[in-house]
């Protein structure tokens, strides 16, 4: 999906991951990253925010919640992380990163509630007034208040599989009543996912008619005396999307895939951010013309099409071949690359495509210096963000 956009803007990933595996430096099933593009693009996007006036919480879900990774971009200037899910928010407060918003897309389980209420994120996500009641008594027990956003859903939402959930905008006004007798939590606003999605027709970003719900649901609570301080629209936010989410009303976002240049927008145009990482395997045995290279880091929902295979650096940038799709319903114990009679076992094979690096069992190595011409090696993470082996340049 990005191999065309990675060769052209950021080549030097390519033969830098080329060479740490070559080298024995990092296993197949490997997702190289570079740390200094990363910073980069967060620069980009919160430069882009603060022009827009848009707050932002990052995500590190797709680059496996590494912190090597979460510290650079807090550095750039998106200070606060969004978790996806609580296992990301335990991880995340470990290594040091402010929480900014937990309990979207997954909520807090009831018997993490006071966890979460002890290390005071910015605001919690709420699907219904029962986990508003859990997150009041928490914090009432600790002697604080926890600000909430309130996921509020219509009929003509739209939801990719089992993410659905929330208060019906039908029941919303009873359910501010009911939130309103709570002491521990203050409702400030809204939130859905996903709000932008990709025009296949235009190749243009869109907004979904959950944006719509969370407006309307954001009047209800005014006219019902709330103060709406967040109205946060996840999704596709990258730098030239933040125009289009203020006019939309939206006044947070949280930027995800455009840290490492993989949104939808990447595939199709050359955007502010560049192409960042990049999946690491090796062909493991050849069979009718195809060459097996092992799995591991495989997302059925990548749109991989092609991949670059072969032992040298230098030239592997021109070792196109065609790649198969993989499926939701195998194991990637292999995946198969359709290649010509040169391709050795051993060889290495390198693709770009989009992932989410937390739901795979592959390894993050982080490198940094492809900028300035000396690459190195500085960390070698599984997908959780644990470091398996520090390394100094």
């Amino acid at each position: 999906m990005f191999l065309e956009s990675m060769v052209k803007r950021n080549p030097q990933l390519i033969v830098t991951a080329c060479e740490l595996h070559r080298k024995g430096l990092i296993p197949p099933n490997t997702y190289v990253i570079d740390k200094d593009a990363v910073f980069q693009n967060a620069r980009i996007i919160a430069d882009s925010a603060r022009k827009h006036g848009l707050g932002l919480y990052f995500m590190t879900k797709q680059i496996g919640r590494n912190p090597e990774l979460a510290d650079a971009i807090s550095k750039a200037g998106i200070d606060s992380a969004v978790a996806v899910d609580y296992e990301e928010a335990q991880q995340l407060h470990g290594f040091g990163i402010r929480l900014g918003h937990v309990g979207h897309l997954v909520q807090v389980p009831s018997g993490l509630i006071e966890w979460v209420i002890s290390v005071a994120p910015e605001v919690v996500t709420c699907f219904s007034v029962d986990k508003a009641r859990e997150l009041s008594e928490a914090a009432v027990k600790a002697g604080t208040r926890q600000n909430i956003l309130l996921r509020v859903v219509s009929r003509d939402d739209f939801f990719y599989p089992m993410q659905s959930g929330g208060i019906a905008i039908e029941e919303l006004p009873r359910a501010i009543e009911e939130l309103k007798k709570l002491p521990g939590i203050q409702v400030v606003g809204v939130t859905s996912f996903p709000c932008l999605i990709m025009d296949n027709a235009t190749r243009e970003p869109r907004p979904t008619p959950n944006v719509n719900t969370m407006l309307r649901a954001a009047s209800i609570l005014r006219d019902a005396g709330v103060e709406v301080r967040q109205i946060n629209g996840p999704s596709m936010t990258c730098a030239s999307t933040m125009g289009l989410l203020k006019s939309l009303g939206i006044s947070h976002a949280e930027p995800g895939h455009s840290l490492t240049g993989t949104t939808p927008l990447h595939a199709v145009s050359d955007q502010p951010e560049i192409p960042a990482m990049v999946y690491v395997s090796e062909v493991s045995h050849v069979f009718k013309n195809e060459a097996y290279v092992f799995g591991g880091g495989f997302y059925a929902r990548s749109h991989l099409k092609e991949a670059l295979v072969g032992n040298d650096p230098d030239t592997i940038c021109e070792r196109r071949f065609r790649a198969s799709q993989p499926r939701q319903d195998h194991i990637d114990y292999y995946l198969p690359v359709r290649v010509a009679d040169n391709v050795k076992v051993g060889d290495t094979a390198i693709f770009a495509f989009r992932t989410q690096i937390f739901v795979t069992r592959s390894y993050v190595a982080v490198v940094e210096g492809i900028s300035g011409g000396n690459p190195h090696l500085t960390g070698l993470y599984d997908s959780r963000g644990n470091l398996l082996r520090k390394v100094q340049g």
